[in-house]
């Protein structure tokens, strides 16, 4: 007996130092090629987006091209640099060599690898649809060829991942889902190979919306059947699920495809969705405030709870009549200037980039604007890219700079919540926020702010 108690004595000593000896280091290292930054930002997206956690890393980058990093990771989980999707387990050791301007050359070597090289061949999202009926265009003379081809496309990357040998079952099980719902995502993106069509001259541009409903109603039976397992928290780790529930908690898409209800959970993670969403949409309002008040007795997930404390307080900061924060711009002429410099003029600001195709189209407005106020000391117009530093001055090498051109990394703006451009902000002669979410420059109510705080 005694000797029974002391194996099993023995043998809990050596599982527990097996399990002291646990590796929950992840070593990145590599070489990261066309960036102009001596910082890399590396987010945890499986935290962001099952948890609302905003995990940023900061890696630091020798000579602006090679970097080694180690942290500690107790789960695995998605990450992403710029445009590259990683999947990392505790204990990975990868060599990278990756390029900023392009996911698909990425390469990797070590513990780890295979899992990766297969995420840098997944497609990344394009215009709404992830595999992009543009580029399968040629196979498609009707729209009802879509669900077949994309049925081919699904044969190819089940094969592709099936064949993997050297990565966990949660990966692949993951990695299913994401295949079924890019094939849902992209049968709800038909309207784009309706656009392409109409590019091409084979329809007319005034019937893609009937020729889209048309489609998708025809598509009903083919979405369906890849619907069978929605009801999983854990696919919200992929972008393209939360995509596709975006429709699916539609009342109108849930009755087309006769959904049963969703899970606790995911009620509970749509309702706190919606209520962070809410304060990008309608910013630190008295009415969204007393609506929040009323919804939240109905969360009880602690991250919940505190992901929308967090953003309640970061949108009170940034709502009207708060202090502006700071910024230090980069100058055309290699100087740099604050915007604190400007304090006593009104101060309109124009956030864009050579990118953004919105931000461009409204370029001509923001102008106009600022050359109807030219001779008003009492106002500034301020130009802001967010561009990679090379870019913005490449741009202005055939473009006339028109009034204050600056320059700023995004990464600088994280105290003004900017999750996309275009956006204006209009700050008053003290510094104080009058809206870092105002009026874009194509309707008056712009200049109606401009007049009502000059």
């Amino acid at each position: 007996m005694k000797k029974s108690i002391y194996l099993l004595a023995l043998l809990i000593s050596c599982v527990s130092c097996k399990n002291g000896t646990i590796n929950n280091t992840v070593v990145l290292s590599g070489v990261y090629a066309n960036v102009e930054q001596d910082t890399l930002f590396m987010t945890n997206i499986t935290s962001e987006n099952l948890l609302f956690k905003n995990e940023v890393q900061a890696i630091p980058l020798t000579n602006n091209t090679t970097f080694n990093y180690k942290f500690t990771l107790n789960k695995p989980s998605y990450f992403q640099i710029g445009r590259t999707f990683f999947y990392l387990s505790p204990g990975d050791s990868l060599v990278a060599t990756l390029d900023g301007e392009t996911r698909e050359t990425a390469t990797f070597k070590g513990k780890g690898a295979q899992a990766n090289n297969y995420l840098s061949q997944v497609t990344y999202p394009m215009a709404g649809s992830y595999w992009g009926v543009k580029s399968a265009s040629s196979e498609i003379n009707d729209y009802k060829d879509v669900p077949e081809v994309f049925e081919k496309e699904v044969i190819q990357r089940l094969k592709s991942l099936n064949d993997l040998d050297q990565v966990s079952e949660d990966f692949k099980r993951l990695e299913k889902a994401r295949i079924k719902f890019d094939y849902v995502n992209s049968l709800q993106k038909v309207q784009y190979l309706f656009y392409n069509k109409a590019r091409n001259g084979e329809i007319v541009r005034k019937d893609i919306d009937s020729l889209t409903q048309e489609a998708k109603d025809y598509f009903i039976p083919y979405v369906k059947n890849f619907l069978d397992d929605f009801n999983n928290i854990e696919y919200l780790q992929l972008e393209v699920f939360q995509t596709v529930l975006d429709e699916l908690k539609e009342e109108e898409f849930k009755t087309k495809y006769n959904l049963p209800e969703f899970s606790l959970e995911l009620q509970e993670y749509i309702l706190t969705d919606d209520l962070i969403n809410g304060f990008k949409i309608e910013g630190y309002t008295n009415s969204f405030i007393e609506k929040l008040n009323t919804e939240l007795k109905n969360i009880k997930n602690p991250d919940y709870l505190l992901a929308i404390k967090e953003e309640q307080n970061q949108y009170k900061s940034i709502s009207n009549g708060q202090p502006a924060s700071d910024l230090i711009m980069d100058k055309l002429d290699g100087s740099k200037i604050k915007l604190s410099d400007f304090k006593g003029k009104l101060i309109v600001v124009d956030l864009w980039a050579t990118w953004c195709g919105p931000c461009m189209s409204l370029k001509p407005n923001f102008e106009a604007l600022q050359e109807k106020y030219k001779d008003n000391d009492n106002l500034i117009f301020i130009s802001l890219s967010i561009d990679t530093e090379k870019k913005w001055r490449t741009y202005f090498e055939t473009h006339e700079p028109k009034g204050n051109q600056f320059h700023i990394q995004r990464s600088d703006l994280t105290n003004y919540k900017v999750t996309g451009i275009p956006r204006f902000f209009v700050i008053d002669k003290d510094l104080n926020i009058v809206d870092v979410f105002a009026p874009a420059p194509i309707s008056r109510d712009l200049e109606e702010l401009i007049k009502k705080n000059i």
